[in-house]
């Protein structure tokens, strides 16, 4: 199996996919609810799709942060004691 390499900027571009699925996913589940018919089988595959996606967000935003070697914030000892 060939071995990927991750960069910031393709880390950041799947995070912005996977986030712009989502919110089309919560727009479907929306108006799947307001129907006055509503397809619970359809609704509850939506859901578990979003959930899905939701996770896959969240491990793309974790590996991002392990990846880029600039730290989140600086650390009071830093802010206090830089000089």
């Amino acid at each position: 199996m060939k071995r990927r390499i991750l960069s910031p900027k393709s880390l950041k571009a799947r995070i912005d996919t996977l986030s712009r699925r989502h919110r089309e996913l919560d727009l479907r589940i929306t108006r799947e609810e307001s129907r006055p018919a509503t397809d619970t089988l359809r609704l509850k595959q939506l859901k578990q799709e979003r959930l899905g996606l939701r996770d896959a967000i969240r491990l793309t935003q974790t590996l991002l942060k392990r990846l880029d070697p600039r730290p989140a914030r600086r650390g009071w000892q830093q802010q206090f004691h830089s000089g």
